[in-house]
C-alpha cells in the first residue's frame, strides 16, 4: 500500500519530503563524516511522514543498505529528525527498489555536502576504512581485554601461543588454518580474541571476524529461510581473517557443513586466514564430514592442556594484577591446589573473593576461600584440628545445580533462558535433556522439580527426556563426550 502511495506523490509532497531530508542530512553532517554519509545514504530518502503515528519512513534500495543504515544511522537519524522536524517522531526503514536509480525523492549528497571527487587510490583507501567499520557488526565484537599480554603462557600451551603470534605477523601465510583445541576453560577463546585484536591493530585495513559456531549456524539457517544465502556469502567475501569458535557444534548440521566447506575452500584459494577452535582434535570430531576434518588439519593443529600448580598461581597473580587487586599468597595456594582443570574457574574464584572483599569492606581470609570453593561446588572437609581444609582430590560440591546450568549453557553457546524455553533446536534440546538426566542422577531432584526448572514441563516430558538421553549417550559419540565432560565437572 505504501509503495502505491509513493507513486502518486505530487510535487508539493515531494518538495516537503526532500526539504526535511536535506535539513536532516545537514544536521547529521555536523557530527558524522561526510564521505561515510555519502557511502551509506546516497540512495536513501524519505518516503513518508506519518503525522498520526509520529513516524518518518526512510526508503532504501535493497536489504544490504537496509541493514547497514539501521546499524550505522538509526539512532543518529532519529536524533536529527527530532532536531530539525519534530522531537516526538521515530524513524522506520523499508526497502524501496526504485531508489536503486535516480528518483525525485533522492537528494544529491555530493552537491548538498560539497563533497569533491577523489582519486581512485584515495577511494580504495576509503573503501577499506568502510569495510573495516562494517566488520564490527558481522560476528561478535572483540573484547579489548583479551590480548597476548594478558594471556599466561605455560608449558602445555606454548605451541598454541607461539603459533597464534606467528599468524598475526603474516595472516594467511603462516599456519593456515590454525586449529586450536582443548577442554573447556583453558583459554581458547582468549587466544582467538587476542589474535583478532592483534591483527586489527597491525593491519587496520583487514576485516577480522570472530564467530561462535552457533552464530555461524544461525546466520546460515536464517539466510536459507529468507532466501538470502547469497547475501551471507557476500559478507564472507569481504572478510580477510575468519575465526570460528567451537567447530564441534557443526556436528549433524549437514547443510551448514556443506556451505562452510565452500567458504573454507574460498578462503584457502585466496590465502585468507582461518583460525578454528574445538574441544577435541580434528580426527576426533564426530558427525562432521571427513573432507572438512581433513581440511581442518591442513595447517597447524595445536592443543592446550591444563596448567601445573605453579602456572595456576601465576594465572591468579596475573588476573589480580589486571584488576589492580592483591590477595595473600597462601590464599592463592589454596585455590590453585584445588582448582586444577579449568582456568576460567580460577578467575571465577577470584571474582567471588574480590566481591566479598568489597561488600564486607575487609580483607578475605581462609574461611572466605573455603566458602568461595563451596560456591564453585568444591567440597570442604573438617580436618583433625577442626579447621577446614580444601580437598585436593578435586571432588566438587554437588549442591549447586544452577551453576551447572550456567556452565552447560556456556559450553553450548546458548543462554539459560533458551534452555528453559520451548525451543527445539538440536543443541538446546540436547543440553536441556542432558541437564535433566544429571539433575535426576546426581542431584536427586524429583521429576516435578526438574520439570518446574525447565519451564513447567510435566512428568511425561521429563521421563521421556531422561530415557531418550540415556539411549542417545549409548549411540551418539558426540553426545556421550559432552555428557562425560559435565560428569567430570561434577567430580563423579
Amino acid at each position: 500500500m505504501l509503495i502505491d502511495m509513493i507513486e502518486q506523490y505530487d510535487a508539493e509532497k515531494i518538495a516537503l519530503f526532500r526539504g526535511v531530508w536535506e535539513r536532516t542530512l545537514l544536521h547529521l553532517a555536523q557530527q558524522q563524516d561526510h564521505k561515510k554519509i555519502l557511502s551509506f545514504l546516497c540512495k536513501v530518502g524519505i518516503v513518508d511522514i506519518d503525522e498520526r503515528d509520529k513516524l518518518v519512513v526512510f526508503g532504501v534500495p535493497n536489504e544490504f543498505i537496509l541493514t547497514q543504515a539501521k546499524k550505522f544511522f538509526a539512532k543518529s537519524l532519529k536524533e536529527a529528525i527530532n532536531e530539525v522536524y519534530n522531537d516526538q517522531f521515530s524513524v522506520k526503514f523499508i526497502v524501496y527498489a526504485k531508489f536503486s536509480n535516480n528518483n525525485d525523492l533522492l537528494v544529491d549528497l555530493k552537491k548538498l555536502l560539497n563533497i569533491k571527487e577523489v582519486k581512485k587510490s584515495e577511494l580504495m583507501s576509503e573503501k577499506k576504512t568502510i569495510k573495516n567499520e562494517l566488520s564490527q557488526f558481522f560476528g561478535i565484537l572483540f573484547d579489548p581485554k583479551f590480548t597476548f599480554d594478558t594471556f599466561v603462557v605455560w608449558a602445555t600451551n606454548n605451541i598454541a601461543f607461539s603459533a597464534a603470534k606467528a599468524v598475526t605477523a603474516n595472516p594467511g601465510q603462516a599456519y593456515n588454518p590454525l586449529f586450536l583445541y582443548g577442554t573447556v576453560g583453558l583459554g581458547k577463546t582468549h587466544l582467538m580474541q587476542a589474535i583478532g585484536n592483534e591483527i586489527m591493530a597491525k593491519f587496520p585495513d583487514k576485516v577480522v571476524v570472530y564467530l561462535p559456531t552457533s552464530k555461524l549456524i544461525d546466520e546460515i539457517v536464517t539466510a536459507i529461510k529468507g532466501n538470502k544465502l547469497t547475501n551471507v556469502l557476500k559478507k564472507f567475501d569481504d572478510v580477510d581473517v575468519l575465526l570460528i569458535d567451537d567447530v564441534q557444534f557443526l556436528a549433524d548440521k549437514d547443510k551448514t557443513q556443506e556451505i562452510f566447506h565452500n567458504i573454507f575452500n574460498d578462503f584457502q584459494l585466496k590465502n585468507k586466514q582461518i583460525i578454528l577452535s574445538s574441544d577435541r582434535p580434528p580426527k576426533e570430531l564426530v558427525h562432521i564430514e571427513p573432507r572438512l576434518k581433513s581440511r581442518f588439519a591442513l595447517g597447524l593443529v595445536a592443543d592446550i592442556k591444563s596448567p601445573d600448580f605453579e602456572t595456576r598461581i601465576a594465572i591468579l597473580q596475573s588476573k589480580l594484577m589486571n584488576k589492580w587487586e592483591d590477595l595473600e599468597f597462601h590464599l592463592l595456594e589454596i585455590i590453585a591446589k584445588y582448582i586444577k582443570e579449568n582456568v576460567r574457574e580460577l578467575e571465577w574464584a577470584l571474582n567471588i573473593l574480590l566481591s566479598r572483599k568489597a561488600i564486607l569492606h575487609k580483607d578475605v581470609n581462609e574461611e572466605d576461600v573455603h566458602e568461595c570453593l563451596k560456591t564453585l561446588w568444591y567440597k570442604v572437609e573438617q580436618s583433625a584440628d577442626a579447621t577446614q581444609a580444601v580437598v585436593v582430590s578435586n571432588t566438587k560440591w554437588t549442591k549447586n545445580f544452577d551453576l551447572l546450568v550456567d556452565m552447560v549453557a556456556q559450553y553450548y553457546g546458548i543462554s539459560v533462558q533458551e534452555l528453559k524455553s520451548e525451543s527445539r533446536k538440536k543443541e538446546i534440546t540436547n543440553a536441556r535433556q542432558i541437564l535433566m538426566l544429571l539433575a535426576k542422577k546426581y542431584f536427586n531432584r524429583t521429576l516435578e522439580r526438574i520439570g518446574d526448572h525447565f519451564g513447567w514441563k510435566g512428568h511425561a516430558a521429563v521421563i521421556y527426556a531422561i530415557n531418550n538421553t540415556e539411549k542417545k549417550i549409548k549411540k551418539d559419540q558426540d553426545m556421550a563426550h559432552d555428557y562425560e565432560v559435565f560428569v567430570d565437572w561434577l567430580g563423579k
